[in-house]
């Protein structure tokens, strides 16, 4: 192998992979494997995580020469040997694909005595058509407490799934969010601003462990929440350093009007109506129009321009264009950890995948417990050709936002399908509601890519029935950002199938 490694030391189980040196040691001492199974390692430990193919390992490994796939499956098996791997957790295999290297199992080192929060939805005590409003300033509420990384803190999606004060079994909500602490509140808004009441109490006991109210108008609603989420983190935490304080406290819009046109934004972006995301770009370029300064509302507006233009399906001058507005946004808000996480979407979509990585993992930095950016890391990973971190970093998303949005399934199903597990990865995508063609053609996907070849062509059909001129095999080539080749073709692989079952029937 002419590639060099910089002294990296891996550990592999009960033995460490000592590159610079060329030795697998277990107990400080060298364990014997025969010159192309090391080769094998050594190339699998290069792409940690990643499936690469058969074909691509027996290049590489015996690149002048000719050998069967047995040649492979007899090195691979001298390494689980020398490895202790009889479980296959370090060298695992990829039916129908290959193999991939995994560290999954090495133990991690946990943070310890931090306490977890879920904001429950704020009841809104006014007009109905205020709720959008209620909700935008609770999920502030959210964004600030993570910020301060001193606690864990649940996403919107599962604290949001029970109302405050509609419950009186606390325990058990708090069991079914797997949170110790909860935020409850309610709010009126009024002409000149808005009335809120907040408590946290412990959800355990129901004890409530503080409770005030707070009322503001213009923009002292933004220091209003600011004091709220430093009222709760000082109640569970003795000390927190200025720098923590510091980050907790994102520049406010100039325009109150700005705010809530990107909450009610927010709440169509949501929803999964027909005309929900272009009433939701109108309206964050409303809140432009407004406040130009406002960061938040021009990465909303590049994000609702992404999901119109198809992701990755979208023309190369319209991705050109909305990574330019959410470039801006990151100029005027760096330390916002969602405007690094809408620009590292667009930058996906445009296959610009070093910097994609660098933004997600600014906004992980600037806040470590939020759920949506680890889905998007894993993402990312998917298609990087890392399905198993994938999986590793969305479940432990999911484990943070246990009620968490539909397209987390979406993102799951591309990883557990890249990884060669189409079952799982078929539950995960019949989770996600509309039946779009998309969604239809990669369940097709799944189906024949497990031999279910009536049910691949029945769906097939039903994508013909309602989009005639819609293309899966073209969406299988570019409609996913892969970064590898051999995964657009296994999942190109898998439509092929699915077609070649309906036109067998046509």
């Amino acid at each position: 192998m002419s590639q060099e490694n910089g002294g990296h030391i891996l550990a592999l189980g009960s033995c460490e992979l000592d590159l610079a040196r060329g030795l697998l040691v277990r107990d400080g001492k060298p364990v014997a494997l025969r010159s192309k199974a090391f080769d094998l390692l050594t190339y699998l430990s290069r792409n940690v995580g990643r499936v690469a193919t058969k074909s691509e390992l027996m290049s590489a490994v015996w690149p002048d020469v000719f050998v069967t796939e047995d040649s492979l499956t007899q090195a691979v098996r001298e390494l689980r040997k020398a490895l202790q791997d009889e479980s296959q957790t370090i060298i695992r295999t990829v039916a129908k694909r290959g193999y991939v290297l995994s560290l999954l199992d090495t133990p991690k080192q946990e943070r310890s005595g931090q306490p977890s929060v879920a904001v429950l939805r704020f009841r809104n005590e006014g007009a109905p058509d205020d709720t959008p409003l209620v909700d935008g300033f609770a999920e502030d509420i959210v964004n600030a407490l993570a910020r301060f990384g001193t606690v864990v803190v649940l996403a919107r999606n599962s604290g949001f799934a029970f109302v405050s004060d509609s419950a009186s079994d606390w325990h058990a909500v708090g069991d079914s969010l797997g949170a110790t602490y909860l935020v409850r509140g309610r709010a009126t808004t009024r002409a000149d601003g808005m009335r809120v009441t907040v408590s946290l109490m412990t959800a355990s006991t129901g004890e409530v462990l503080w409770s005030d109210t707070f009322s503001a108008s213009g923009g002292q609603i933004f220091d209003m929440q600011e004091e709220i989420a430093r009222r709760v983190v000082n109640r569970l935490v003795a000390r927190l350093d200025d720098a923590g304080i510091k980050q907790a406290t994102p520049k406010p819009p100039d325009s109150l009007a700005a705010y809530e046109l990107l909450l009610r934004g927010l709440a169509r972006l949501r929803g999964y109506g027909d005309d929900d995301n272009q009433a939701a770009r109108d309206l964050f370029q409303a809140a432009v129009d407004k406040d130009p300064t406002y960061a938040l509302a021009h990465s909303y507006t590049a994000l609702a321009d992404l999901i119109i233009g198809g992701y990755a399906e979208a023309s190369p001058a319209l991705l050109a264009s909305l990574i330019d507005r959410a470039e801006c946004a990151v100029t005027l808000a760096p330390e916002e950890p969602r405007c690094h996480r809408v620009l590292a979407q667009a930058l996906i979509s445009a296959r610009r995948f070093e910097a994609a990585e660098h933004h997600l993992q600014r906004a992980f930095d600037l806040n470590p417990f939020d759920a949506d950016t680890i889905v998007q890391m894993g993402y990312l990973l998917t298609m990087r050709g890392r399905p198993l971190e994938a999986l590793a970093a969305i479940d432990s998303a999911i484990r943070i936002n246990p009620i968490h949005p539909d397209w987390y399934h979406y993102d799951r199903a591309i990883a557990l399908y890249s990884a060669g597990d189409y079952k799982a990865a078929l539950v995960s995508m019949s989770k996600v509601p509309p039946r779009t063609p998309w969604r239809l053609t990669r369940l097709a996907g799944c189906h024949a890519q497990l031999g279910e070849l009536k049910e691949a062509q029945r769906i097939m059909a039903e994508v013909k029935r309602i989009a005639p001129d819609y293309s899966p095999l073209e969406f299988a080539q570019t409609g996913i950002a892969f970064e590898h080749a051999s995964d657009v073709e296994h999942l190109i692989a898998g439509v092929a199938k699915a077609l070649a079952a309906y036109e067998d029937q046509s």
